[in-house]
């Protein structure tokens, strides 16, 4: 794996061993960071479950001003620790639970927040619940935008408070970005780049 765009632009990226890390295949990044082009410059990021932190890195690679990492294996962790420090990105590295991590309401707000569960517990938990916490514990701009990664045969959730903005699929993996209503943070531009689309 290597970063696909931006400053760190091919530079690779180390993947924790074993089945249970399913890490943003090259393409797909491109995809969506080709999707988020003008959303990254100056942001702050989170990525969540973030397994090799290849996201919340090519975020910053692109120009995102720092990076919350969320990864509850601490041997996948400590993989992402090394990938961060390598590369020297800015931001952190967080080791806990997602959804507890989010309850706790720390760190926010936040511009653009990646979420990239196992499959498995994407199918048995949906993402109502990251999207409820990430608007009451205001860890999301007004404005801000949330991307899943979901298995590509699960459809997109209806988010309360959320719109929908784009919902992709690339063979199995399944892209959906969603915009939370209310009014753009000052952080960055004014009005969004993106636009409901369901291509």
């Amino acid at each position: 794996m290597r970063i696909t765009g931006g400053e760190f632009c091919g530079r690779p990226v180390k993947v924790p061993s074993g089945d249970k890390v399913r890490p943003t295949q090259d393409r797909v990044r491109g995809a969506l960071f080709s999707m988020l082009a003008e959303k990254i410059p100056g942001a702050r990021v989170l990525d969540l479950f973030a397994g090799s932190g290849a996201v919340g890195l090519d975020a910053v690679s692109r120009g995102a001003c720092e990076a919350v990492w969320v990864e509850s294996d601490r041997r996948h962790a400590e993989v992402l620790k090394a990938n961060v420090v390598a590369l020297g990105a800015a931001g952190r590295v967080v080791v806990d639970d997602c959804l507890r991590w989010l309850r706790r309401a720390e760190g926010g707000p936040f511009d653009l927040v990646f979420a990239d569960p196992p499959y498995d517990w994407a199918q048995a938990h949906g993402f109502g619940g990251i999207a409820e916490l990430l608007r009451i514990g205001k860890l999301m701009r007004p404005g801000g935008v949330l991307v899943i990664e979901q298995p590509g045969d699960l459809p997109a959730a209806e988010l309360p408070e959320w719109e929908l903005l784009r919902d992709r699929a690339y063979g199995q993996t399944r892209l959906v970005v969603y915009r939370l209503n209310g009014e753009e943070g000052t952080c960055r531009t004014s009005q969004s780049t993106l636009e409901p689309s369901t291509l």
